[in-house]
C-alpha cells in the first residue's frame, strides 16, 4: 500500500521526495508515458524486476541491460523479456526459469524453440508438463519424465498414444484404475487384452460392451 496516495497532502509527510523519486512502484504511473522523465530514473526502475521488464517493453522497446539482473531473478519476468522483448534466449534468466516447470517449457518452446537441459530436472517432475516437453520439444521419449508420467492414467495414455506409440509398461497400473483410457489402452495401442484393466473396465457398461468387441473377440 502507498501511504502517501491516502494523504491528502502527501508532500507534508517525511522522505516524501526521496520515496517519489527513487520508487517505480511510487512514480511509475506518474511518469509511464514520459520516457524523458523515465530516462532520469533508470537506475531506480533497474532494480525492479517488474518495472525494468514494463520499461523494456513498452518504453524501451528493446533490451534494458542495467535492469538485467533484476529481471534474471524472477521467473515471469526472465521469460517474458526473452519472449517479449529480446526475442531471444536469455541465458541470465536461465537458472530462475529452470526452477519453474511451467516457465521452463514455455521458455524451450517459445524461445530456445527445442530443448532446455537445464529445466528438465523441474520439467519431468510434473506429469502434463513432462508429456507436453516430450511431444512438443523432443519429438520423442522423455526417460528423466516417465515417473511423474506414470502416475496419471491420462498422461500415461497420450504419452503412449503421441509419444512412444507403443505400451508403458511404468504407466500401466495408473491405466488400469482408469476404464476410459484402460479401454482406449487395450485398443490403440495393445490391439488386444488388458487384463489389468479388466476390473475398472467391467464396472463400466459402455466400455466393457466395447472391450468386448475390440479386445477379445
Amino acid at each position: 500500500m502507498n501511504i502517501y496516495n491516502l494523504h491528502s497532502k502527501p508532500e507534508s509527510l517525511d522522505h516524501f521526495e526521496k520515496v517519489t523519486a527513487n520508487n517505480p512502484a511510487i512514480f511509475w504511473d506518474k511518469y509511464k508515458n514520459k520516457p524523458e522523465e523515465l530516462k532520469k530514473r533508470e537506475k531506480y526502475i533497474a532494480k525492479s524486476a517488474f518495472h525494468a521488464y514494463l520499461y523494456a517493453r513498452d518504453v524501451l522497446k528493446g533490451p534494458f541491460p542495467a535492469g538485467e539482473e533484476a529481471i534474471a531473478k524472477d521467473v515471469i519476468h526472465a521469460y517474458s523479456y526473452a519472449k517479449d522483448v529480446i526475442e531471444r534466449p536469455f541465458p541470465l534468466g536461465e537458472e530462475a526459469i529452470a526452477k519453474d516447470a511451467r516457465f521452463a517449457y514455455l521458455y524451450a518452446d517459445d524461445v530456445l524453440k527445442g530443448p532446455f537441459p537445464a529445466g528438465e530436472a523441474t520439467i519431468a517432475k510434473d506429469y502434463a508438463y513432462a508429456y507436453h516437453y516430450a511431444e512438443d520439444i523432443l519429438k520423442g521419449p522423455f526417460p528423466a519424465g516417465e515417473e511423474a508420467i506414470a502416475k496419471s492414467a491420462e498422461y500415461s495414455y497420450y504419452y503412449v498414444r503421441d509419444v512412444l506409440k507403443g505400451p508403458f509398461p511404468a504407466g500401466e497400473e495408473a491405466i488400469s484404475k482408469d476404464a476410459y483410457h484402460a479401454n482406449n489402452y487395450a485398443r490403440d495401442i495393445l490391439k488386444g487384452p488388458f487384463p489389468a484393466g479388466e476390473a475398472s473396465i467391467s464396472k463400466d457398461q459402455y466400455y466393457a460392451i466395447e472391450y468386448a468387441k475390440h479386445a477379445l473377440k
